[in-house]
């Protein structure tokens, strides 16, 4: 008979069972039972499956990656606490210092700080340039970069590069292609199949779909995703099993919810098109968009569930719009299952400088719509009350 001091520390460890869940369950451990050295050596080599240690495998963690990889048409993925961590982590197992990168003009904010605050004091240079114009693209290429950083649909103006006119310029002089591909997901875009490099994705968004967890991924081949794992790991940039266990059940319904969202959106972006209080309408399925045909060719007939407009009376304006709205709320995030707005300035750009965001495109009274699977209807009579009163 045990102490009860031992059966306090060791009660409840098996639980005996002829049957298995049709969910897989929550691997809540931060260390796993081995029953040799043998059996270490095995599991770090790769022969055998079997989990050590949290920060390097867990099994919810190890279910999300390969159900990524799976999406994105990769031979593995790589997941990660944050959005930010997963553009961090594979941005430092990609580059050294003295090495020089290519992005994006209008990229997210947060990865805008990265690459000038951060990366820029570890020696790595960063060259902006409007991926949308291919002939900057050429220019920038010929300096030989180690890699571009692209968002496959922009954040907050959803402009839309060619990412395969643009992987077939940089193969000459082997640029390596990362693709941030949050905005589309593999649902209306896989960036592998156009010729990326790495597909990168904040799974806070869309992915997990209800605003209750934060993570992020990186999917590529093997001969890439080698050294961000390792980055991963080392930098302890890893989610917990509970974060990837949210993830994997969010992905599940993601097709209904981005099938239903988009619909949301086309009908939102024709009703602010014609409104006398919007002076400009930004998304990918409007005509006068400047990349549609490419979003007609690219998207599969979708145009995602974002929107960005500008409201004609500037900053007040955007202040009385946000204040009036009813059923939507103002949010500093994106691909909730309800719809949520966000003023770009206050929050993803706020970093940069009022200069800095008048260059982009980044007007005060620039607000950003993520449209949710509510009715159309609904979500265009809060939009419409909300606009009487700016």
């Amino acid at each position: 008979m045990r102490s009860i001091e031992s059966i306090c520390a060791t009660a409840g460890e098996d639980v005996p069972s002829d049957t298995r869940p049709l969910t897989a369950p929550i691997y809540q451990n931060s260390v796993f039972e081995v029953d040799s050295l043998e059996q270490i050596d095995a599991i770090y080599r790769g022969a055998t499956d079997g989990y050590l240690y949290s920060r390097e495998f867990n099994p919810n963690v190890m279910i999300l990656e390969d159900v990524m990889a799976q999406l994105e048409g990769g031979d593995d993925a790589v997941a990660f606490s944050s959005g930010m961590a997963a553009i961090g982590g594979t941005l430092l197992s990609l580059v050294k210092a003295g090495d020089r990168i290519v992005a994006g003009s209008d990229l997210y904010g947060g990865t805008n700080v990265l690459l000038r605050q951060h990366l820029s004091r570890l020696g790595v240079e960063t060259e902006f340039v409007d991926f949308c114009d291919l002939t900057a693209v050429r220019r920038a290429f010929d300096d030989q970069p180690e890699l571009a950083l692209i968002e496959s649909i922009t954040n907050p103006l959803l402009r839309m590069p060619d990412i395969k006119a643009i992987s077939k310029i940089a193969a000459m002089p082997g640029v390596r292609i990362v693709v941030d591909n949050t905005l589309a997901t593999p649902l209306l875009m896989r960036p592998l199949r156009l010729g990326a490099d790495v597909v990168l994705h904040s799974t806070t968004k869309s992915l997990g779909g209800h605003s209750d967890v934060t993570g992020g991924v990186a999917v590529a081949n093997f001969d890439l995703t080698m050294d961000i794992h390792q980055s991963a790991r080392v930098w302890g940039s890893v989610p917990d099993p509970f974060a990837a266990w949210l993830t994997v059940r969010g992905i599940r319904t993601l097709p209904l919810r981005v099938d239903r969202a988009c619909e949301n959106a086309m009908a939102v972006a024709q009703f602010l098109s014609a409104r006398p209080e919007v002076s400009q309408a930004h998304y990918p399925g409007l005509p006068d968009h400047p990349q549609h045909k490419l979003a007609r060719k690219t998207l599969g007939g979708r145009f995602g569930w974002m929107i960005s407009f500008d409201l004609a009376g500037g900053l007040q304006a955007a202040s009385s719009f946000v204040k009036a709205l009813e059923m939507i709320k103002l949010a500093p995030s994106l691909g909730e299952t309800r719809t949520t707005i966000s003023h770009p300035a206050k929050t993803s750009h706020r970093s940069l400088s009022p200069e800095e965001r008048v260059e982009l495109g980044i007007g005060d009274g620039l607000i950003r719509m993520s449209c949710g699977i509510e009715s159309a209807a609904d979500i265009v009579a809060d939009i419409e009350q909300a606009l009487r009163k700016t």
